[in-house]
């Protein structure tokens, strides 16, 4: 489990980002972080990933304390960030090394074919797509298995169609092991798309204003109603409009939407 517990963020100019964020994540979720500028979405991340330190209050996996970055956890940035003295498997293999050189190849090379980009590895970073680089800082991120992986908006920059192909391709990977999943989106279509939970943040300071879980079935109909509600849900909790629950159900009875 992932527990932020009580987090407060402070800055030395006095603004305080984040108030009392309390949250639980279990082993395997994916949770979106929705909320608009200066809601401390990224600080909250960089707290989670050891990048930051709180001003009070704790983070923990498994019951071991986060004080700084952290091999049980990884971390996607907006940008790919690709080294670009490595070749793309050079890249995905950085945190490989302590393996064999044989098994590091063939978990690269495996990785590469789930993803599109077979044949790919002997490619330098300049030559890839805004699309094809994030792929690959993905992979880079996920075949050393972390427990917990963050993600700060890592679809922002890239046309519809590509983010929602990489969306598609990231619950295939994420499939495989089910890491616990935190990732950070101003998109209220990409949280129902991939959240289990879209937790809603409110601005100045940042504190949790809505916790609401999404059951529906995976592959998602963006198309349906459901969805459609799902994302209605979201975006009136986003505009502070609800102020008791709601609940949606599909025609299998799950629930759509709910708030606690």
């Amino acid at each position: 489990m992932l527990r932020l517990a009580h987090l407060n963020k402070v800055y030395a100019n006095g603004a305080c980002a984040l108030d009392d964020v309390t949250i639980d994540i279990e082993a395997g979720e994916i949770v979106t972080l929705v909320g608009g500028s200066g809601c401390g979405k990224t600080t909250l991340l960089r707290l989670v990933s050891g990048l930051e330190h709180p001003t009070s209050g704790t983070v923990s996996v498994d019951g071991e304390a986060i004080f700084a970055p952290h091999p049980a956890i990884g971390m996607v940035f907006q940008e790919a960030r690709l080294l670009p003295w490595l070749t793309v498997a050079q890249n995905i293999g950085f945190g490989l090394a302590h393996l064999p050189a044989g098994e590091c190849k063939d978990l690269v090379e495996d990785a590469l074919l789930k993803v599109g980009l077979a044949g790919y590895g002997t490619r330098w970073p300049r030559e890839l797509s805004g699309g094809q680089a994030q792929r690959v800082s993905i992979l880079r991120a996920l075949v050393t298995k972390p427990k917990v992986l963050l993600m700060d908006e890592p679809f922002s920059a890239l046309d519809a169609l590509t983010r929602g192909s990489l969306q598609d391709h990231l619950l295939a990977l994420w499939d495989a092991h089910r890491p616990t999943l935190v990732l950070v989106t101003h998109d209220v279509e990409e949280a129902a798309a991939l959240a289990d939970r879209a937790i809603v943040l409110q601005p100045r300071p940042g504190r949790v204003f809505a916790d609401i879980r999404v059951e529906l079935p995976r592959p998602r109909d963006r198309l349906s109603q459901d969805f459609a509600e799902t994302k209605r849900i979201i975006m009136n909790a986003l505009d502070g409009s609800l102020s008791q629950p709601a609940l949606s159900k599909n025609n299998a009875g799950a629930t759509a939407g709910s708030w606690w």
